[in-house]
């Protein structure tokens, strides 16, 4: 099975969200397996009012490289069924969690991923009109099932996550979250050992651990039989790896940078075959948050 990154019609199956909060926050969801087994619950929020938007607060400008981009805040009222799924950035003090969100090679790197997603999967995906990011200081952070993660560790000193920061994610995974996280270039070795110092702080006891090819996020929605990365491949680094919540996913590492695929870099030593892959792993793994 192959992807068309420039595909519009969707198939008419669709999956949603599957049940994530069922404490303070009360985001119910339904959730739809690959295989179409749907399990559903009715979607009771304290957000289902719409919450205003405010420019001020809500959107950044990005001139990194001469463009302007605007980088949205998103929360639960641009969503009020929370049956939508959202492809969010987690925004963290220190380091540049927004890098490859600028339009400077061909596409906005997560519009593109989301687009794709929309066009080539069933998923109900929440196209807005720009890239879409939550606040590690946000009260309403345990609305997303699934959170994406990136840097290069080397702005601003790298992150500076708090003791509330580490509870807060700590809570985040315990209640069910999802975190896709991703070193922008592991060559440089700064990011990828401030992800393992983060974890170290969250949960003392768990390690990453390699996700050999055989792994069932490598097949959740197309079938993955070679690992041939995102823009980049790292000698030493053959496979993603994983923090894991007894048999299942917590945390996903890429140490070949998907979103770069996505971004329109260009892709070595594979090409554009590298590319869809990256982009069919992308779905992989939103599917296997969302489903398993």
């Amino acid at each position: 099975m192959s992807i068309n990154i420039n595909q519009t019609d969707k198939p008419k199956r669709r999956f949603s969200r599957r049940t994530f909060l069922k404490s303070s926050v009360g985001l119910a969801t339904s959730a739809v397996t690959a295989g179409g087994l749907l399990h559903s619950v009715e979607a009771q929020s304290q957000f289902s009012e719409y919450i205003p938007y405010d420019p001020k607060r809500d959107i950044h400008y990005s001139s990194r490289y001469g463009n302007m981009d605007i980088i949205e805040h998103n929360h639960p009222g641009m969503d009020p069924t929370g049956e939508k799924f959202t492809f969010v950035r987690l925004k963290y003090p220190g380091g540049d969690w927004w890098t490859n969100i600028a339009n400077y090679y061909r596409w906005q790197s997560d519009l593109k991923f989301s687009q794709v997603l929309a066009a080539n999967s069933s998923i109900d995906v929440n196209l807005r009109r720009y890239p879409q990011y939550v606040d590690i200081e946000d009260d309403w952070l345990f609305s997303y099932p699934f959170l994406y993660m990136t840097g290069h560790g080397r702005t601003r000193g790298g992150m500076r996550l708090t003791d509330v920061h580490i509870r807060k994610l700590r809570e985040y995974f315990e209640r069910g979250g999802f975190l896709l996280v991703e070193d922008c270039d592991i060559r440089y070795e700064r990011f990828w050992p401030q992800i393992k110092a983060m974890m170290r702080r969250i949960y003392p006891d768990k390690k990453f651990e390699p996700l050999d090819i055989s792994h069932t996020v490598y097949r959740t929605l197309y079938n993955h039989d070679e690992y041939l990365g995102g823009d980049k491949l790292v000698p030493g680094y053959k496979y993603d790896q994983a923090i894991m919540d007894g048999e299942k996913i917590m945390v996903y590492f890429c140490p070949s940078d998907l979103n770069c695929a996505w971004e329109g870099r260009i892709c070595e030593p594979g090409g554009e075959e590298q590319r869809r892959w990256a982009f069919e792993q992308g779905m992989n793994i939103v599917a296997y948050a969302l489903t398993l």
